[in-house]
């Protein structure tokens, strides 16, 4: 009996230890990155329409800077939305909360027309290419 509790307590603590390390680890600063890729918006939405396999291999769970004239900007609870060449069917790029409130002055400027640099985080391509964890880049 008493192995039994000893194994369950280790099992217990094991399990634990691996849920703090895997859902509470931080996220990497785009702040402090280097973009691995830069490329154009357009460029970006024809690689993964071409060859969506390869570019996932490339791109994908890297931070990339994406260059491109604004067709869309939408503020979702303080987490902004930038769309470049198509709302539907090109790259959207999120500035979650925390960069927005670190970004605020130079969001609140954007406009729609506007050419601007995006540096995030590709997380692949269904209708659109998907950029997150992104801020304005120079």
């Amino acid at each position: 009996m008493k192995k039994i509790l000893i194994l369950a307590i280790i099992v217990t603590v094991s399990g634990l230890i691996a849920y703090l390390f895997v859902f509470h680890k931080p996220h990497k600063n785009t702040f402090k990155l280097k973009a691995e890729y830069i490329i154009s918006a357009s460029e970006l939405l024809t690689e993964f329409e071409t060859d969506e396999n390869n570019a996932n291999s490339k791109y994908l769970g890297k931070i990339i800077q994406v260059e491109g004239e604004i067709i869309k900007i939408k503020n979702i609870s303080g987490n902004y939305e930038i769309s470049f060449i198509d709302e539907l069917f090109g790259v959207t790029c999120i500035v979650d909360s925390v960069y927005a409130v670190q970004q605020r002055d130079e969001l609140i400027q954007l406009k729609v027309g506007n050419n601007i640099k995006i540096k995030g985080q590709c997380n692949g391509y269904l209708s659109d290419v998907k950029l997150d964890r992104c801020i304005i880049s120079d």
